[in-house]
């Protein structure tokens, strides 16, 4: 039986090329909102879900983070790092100099700014809900309008590709995230994702706690805090290392923590992902 896939939409987004690339064969449905999409896998409408969790220059998506942290059904199944890649999309376009109107999500033209300043410094920039909402809308648009996104979305919009990677850095990696019900069985190529708070501050405390990673000989891939809206001064930590939860190092480290702290939760445990 095919499942149902979720993902952060419309259809020729980055998120829509992550679910495509996850799975060609399943039913994959575009959802407007993260909110809609987390929804719908919380009331059992799909059966997975793909949303971003994080950017190599914007960093964390804090809403999919929330998410995760508060879902008691659902967890990190598996993870994906796709290379954005920006192209300059438009109709008829030979003369860069008569581009009156740019199109796109506001995120996309920070990552375009230099090819905007030095291509198109005098075009009217209006943002969109997505890259693939402004490709989209070039179809009734003029001439002198063209769109930045994803070289599918220019695909299944069947409108021409200007220039290719006009985004300012090489190095824009976005890690998607698949969300399920059910749990990932070790590969021997894993990753954790973890989340905790400490119920009072003292000296040394955040040194305690990361200490049996080292002395197990457990890589830590990310390290992150963020306020939990408590107080002032409470902070919730997200930790990615490498190993499975199953493993018994693994297991161990994280029953100590788990004494040692509160709110803690295992956000899953997947294989690790290559760029694509």
């Amino acid at each position: 039986m095919k499942k149902k896939i979720g993902y952060l939409g419309p259809e020729g987004t980055y998120t829509d090329q992550a679910s495509y690339l996850y799975s060609q064969t399943d039913i994959r449905i575009p959802y407007g909102t993260i909110k809609d999409v987390t929804k719908s896998i919380e009331n059992g409408d799909i059966d997975e879900c793909i949303l971003p969790i994080e950017n190599s220059l914007h960093g964390t998506v804090i809403e999919v983070i929330d998410y995760l942290i508060a879902s008691k059904k659902n967890q990190i199944k598996n993870e994906l790092m796709l290379e954005i890649n920006h192209c300059l999309i438009g109709k008829n376009i030979k003369d860069l100099s008569k581009i009156k109107v740019v199109k796109s999500k506001f995120e996309a033209f920070q990552q375009c700014k230099k090819f905007i300043d030095d291509f198109l410094p005098n075009a009217n920039l209006i943002p969109t809900a997505s890259t693939a909402t402004a490709v989209n809308e070039l179809i009734s648009d003029d001439n002198d309008t063209v769109a930045i996104g994803p070289e599918r979305a220019a695909e299944l919009a069947k409108i021409p590709i200007i220039r290719k990677s006009i985004q300012d850095k090489n190095n824009n990696i976005t890690r998607f995230i698949v969300i399920s019900k059910s749990d990932h069985i070790p590969t021997k190529d894993d990753k954790t994702s973890i989340a905790f708070e400490f119920d009072k501050d003292s000296p040394g405390l955040i040194y305690s706690s990361l200490k049996p990673f080292s002395d197990k000989n457990i890589n830590l891939t990310k390290i992150e805090s963020r306020p939990t809206g408590k107080r002032l001064g409470s902070y919730i930590f997200l930790i990615d290392f490498e190993g499975h939860k199953e493993e018994k190092k693994i297991s161990e480290t994280l029953s100590f923590i788990k004494k040692n702290t509160i709110n803690f939760k295992i956000l899953g445990s997947y294989p690790k992902a290559k760029i694509i």
